[in-house]
């Protein structure tokens, strides 16, 4: 696993030990960032099922300006701030030990502008709906959108609040749906 392209390309990062997390393959983060475009257009990003904090810290590397972390468990939160010090990276990061809704009533409450919220929930939990139904309705200072990975049998709304679905691919048993504002 490591960092696609911009600032930090090429570096490799840790996962978690154990099965807490899934992380993201190389070839689905790729595809995932060329879905969103070459520039990261300003603000911070936001990754609410950080497992080792890999889709934070590739949109940090393309721009970003900062980015906010949560996640439950501490193997995971371990990996982040590993990763977080490969990449020298501390002054930008915040993370946070907790479930995704306080994180994201964190952020909405910093009134920081947000270009993007990754969620990449364990596919066992099928958060997906709920998550894109409290964003789509609490949007804070999101200024374009979601991204979620997701398995390809997992059906999504076009539709969460003020999200709308725009593009979906699929890589494999792995879909990628990207939710703009609308």
């Amino acid at each position: 696993m490591r960092i696609i392209a911009g600032a930090w390309k090429g570096l490799t990062l840790v996962a978690p030990k154990g099965s807490v997390a899934r992380p993201s393959t190389d070839r689905v983060k790729e595809s995932m960032f060329n879905l969103l475009g070459i520039d990261w257009p300003g603000g911070a990003a936001v990754d609410l099922f950080a497992g080792s904090g890999a889709l934070g810290l590739e949109a940090l590397s393309r721009g970003a300006e900062g980015a906010y972390f949560t996640d439950t468990h501490a193997a995971s939160l371990r990996a982040v701030a590993e990763n977080v010090r490969r990449c020298q990276a501390q002054e930008r990061v915040t993370v946070w030990r907790c479930d995704w809704r306080t994180g994201w009533s964190r952020v909405v409450s910093l009134g920081v502008p947000v270009a993007w919220v990754f969620v990449d929930p364990p596919y066992a939990a099928s958060l997906w709906d709920e998550v894109l139904s409290v964003i789509g309705q609490s949007p804070g200072g999101l200024t374009h959108g979601v991204v979620c990975e997701h398995p390809v049998h997992q059906t999504l709304a076009d539709t969460y609040g003020c999200l709308e679905q725009r593009k979906n691919k699929r890589y494999g048993d792995i879909a990628v749906s990207i939710y703009r504002r609308m």
